[in-house]
């Protein structure tokens, strides 16, 4: 927790303007809103700087960087972007000449570079030591960049390029998630290697039991299908233990002794139900605990971001040097600390979404109709509706499903459509009546049924199939339909 001292706040480049303790405010509490450090450079030209990294526009411009950098390998040699994963209908995949990737992907390191060097500046020297991921970073880059001039030194035929293995890196330094995951992973790996352990000594001693129980003998397809050598016994085990092959592996055993059903069912007792459960809390306990501590780190640098914006506003009004208490007088134009934080964690809260007012009219027509549709109870409706008209096309998709699509007669199935999609049509035009246009889109669940039901309509303004009676059996004729310039 900081102190009540203003010093414990980089103000060395302070210059006795006030725009700058403003500024500093303002980073601190945009800091404190997106859970990050407060541990960068506090002067004017680096405060202009580090917004404008953090702004929206570079953000998103270097995850469409790290997006098209990784794109880069359906379209490399040897590419696999074809429509097909059949090689007997795969055409020739287009090679993109000698250049085009490289360029592209020398333009990404370049942004790679910007951005390694622009945090690495904000941060200072102190704490880039500190930081393993920019170490690493710039060891990406800087390897990525040997070898894409070693490709180009080769005119392109290079066959092994390492920085292919590097590139996922680039998505895991840019997020906070993922870093936090592998954090996990890391501090996992100690608490579950005892359990790992126990499993691989339980795998093998069951594989060497395995062996001698289901010996080579006259009729002993267990043997031979399951237990003929070391490393078909252990693939045979290891499938076991996640109940993929159960109980195939165990059915030719069972078929002439009950009895060997014992060796499959203890071996499933202690390896499947004991310690893979026993795995799978341990990692569940550590993820939950790694959690919790992030979850209090988070808290903790949001606090310490909004009392470091609090003391610098504070240092405004007394001065860098001079020593105070934290309880000030409301008259001297100063809140306290307490109320300061309440007054953040007011506006921390979730904002409620108020939707725009109901159009007015004067018709009482009008005013029943808005009435109506806009009760919750139409949405109600409407879902019982859509839940009739999903099970009238299970229906007739089972009455048909022994039948070809030649065979098939779509005409039940187009009236259906037809007379659903008008009510779906009627349902949105009375919606858009009752709350207007901006109400209406201002409710997510119209806005998705109004593009669900303008798919639908597209295909049902096409030219209608003409359908016509059979005369003497009653039954439909269906036809294709005539072309619009048909005489």
């Amino acid at each position: 927790m900081l102190s009540n001292q203003c010093v414990i706040i980089s103000l060395s480049s302070y210059t006795g303007d006030e725009d700058l303790y403003l500024q500093q405010a303002v980073v601190f509490i945009e800091d404190a809103i997106q859970y990050r450090s407060i541990n960068h450079r506090v002067d004017a030209n680096s405060l202009r700087l580090y917004r404008w990294y953090y702004s929206r526009i570079w953000q998103w411009g270097l995850g469409l960087t790290i997006a098209v950098v990784l794109m880069l390998a359906f379209i490399e040699r040897p590419s696999s972007f074809s429509y097909t994963s059949d090689p007997r209908f795969r055409p020739t995949p287009w090679e993109p000449p000698c250049g085009l990737t490289e360029g592209i992907e020398i333009v990404c390191l370049v942004i790679f570079a910007i951005d390694f060097a622009t945090k690495s500046y904000l941060i200072g020297w102190e704490e880039f030591r500190k930081c393993k991921w920019l170490i690493v970073y710039i060891l990406a880059v800087s390897a990525s960049v040997i070898d894409w001039a070693l490709t180009l030194s080769m005119y392109c035929d290079q066959n092994l390029r390492v920085r292919r293995l590097i590139r996922p890196f680039f998505l895991l330094q840019n997020s906070s998630l993922m870093k936090k995951t592998l954090k996990c992973i890391k501090r996992t790996l100690p608490e579950i290697a005892s359990v790992i352990l126990l499993l691989a000594l339980h795998l093998c001693l069951f594989t060497m039991i395995g062996m001698l129980l289901f010996a080579k003998g006259e009729q002993n397809g267990e043997w031979e299908a399951y237990f003929r050598d070391l490393p078909t016994s252990l693939s045979s085990l290891l499938v076991l233990l996640t109940t993929a092959n159960n109980p195939d592996v165990m059915i030719p055993a069972y078929s002439l002794n009950r009895g060997y059903s014992i060796f499959f069912i203890l071996f499933s007792g202690f390896g499947t139900y004991f310690l893979m459960n026993l795995l799978t809390a341990i990692v569940y306990n550590q993820f939950r605990g790694y959690l919790l501590m992030s979850v209090q780190a988070s808290i903790l640098r949001r606090r310490l971001g909004v009392r470091a914006a609090f003391e610098v506003m504070f240092c405004q009004g007394r001065g860098q040097d001079a020593t105070h208490s934290e309880e000030h007088q409301l008259s001297d134009g100063f809140i306290q600390w307490e109320a300061f934080r309440r007054l953040f964690d007011e506006l921390d809260k979730d904002r409620i979404k108020e939707h725009p007012p109901k159009p007015e009219y004067n018709s009482s027509l009008l005013q029943g109709l808005q009435l109506l549709f806009s009760h919750y109870y139409v949405t109600v409706v409407g879902n019982a509706v859509a839940l009739a008209n999903v099970m009238c096309i299970c229906t007739i998709l089972v009455l048909d499903s022994e039948k070809s699509i030649a065979e098939r007669d779509d005409y039940y199935m187009e009236v259906i459509n037809c007379f659903f999609i008008l009510y779906y049509l009627m349902e949105m035009s009375l919606k858009i009546l009752a709350f207007g246009w901006r109400g209406y889109l201002s409710y997510r669940n119209n806005i998705f049924d109004g593009l669900l039901t303008v798919c639908l309509l597209e295909p049902s303004v096409a030219w209608p199939d003409v359908s016509v009676g059979d005369g003497a059996s009653g039954q439909h004729a269906h036809r294709r339909p005539f072309p619009p310039n048909h005489p």
